[in-house]
């Protein structure tokens, strides 16, 4: 438990830390769709990648209005690593902001971690992230 609070805390001192801006290029947004979510979800840790070094990620937001806290921090310009924090449901976590002309079949999400609301870890089992126009 505490590997995973330290862990928590590290990812959210790298968001606040490496804050960026979009790179000003033409872009579009891109869902990343939950399903199969547990009951009792609700924080979960994530990963979504582009599938090669032209398939760069600008931003990582809330899904709009869905009252979502997501923290997100830029390993590299594919690759992000974020917390969604909510009582998450399926349909749309986030948006990335994505080159213009970047196919949805680029990039991939990945659960990496699951909590409740005892903080128990929960096994990402049929849980399911995929990316949408």
């Amino acid at each position: 438990m505490t590997r995973r609070v330290a862990l928590l805390g590290v990812l959210l001192a790298l968001t606040v830390s490496r804050c960026e801006s979009p790179s000003g290029l033409a872009s579009r947004p891109l869902s990343l769709r939950l399903s199969n979510a547990g009951a009792d979800d609700l924080a979960m840790l994530l990963e979504v990648a582009g599938a090669d070094t032209t398939a760069g990620i600008d931003t990582v937001l809330a899904a709009a209005g869905s009252g979502y806290r997501v923290f997100a921090a830029r390993q590299a310009r594919t690759r992000w690593r974020v917390i969604v924090i909510g009582h998450l449901a399926n349909g749309v976590l986030v948006t990335i902001e994505v080159p213009e002309k970047s196919p949805p079949t680029g990039y991939t999400g990945t659960i990496l971690d699951v909590a409740n609301a005892s903080y128990a870890d929960l096994q990402p089992g049929s849980r399911a992230l995929t990316v949408t126009p």
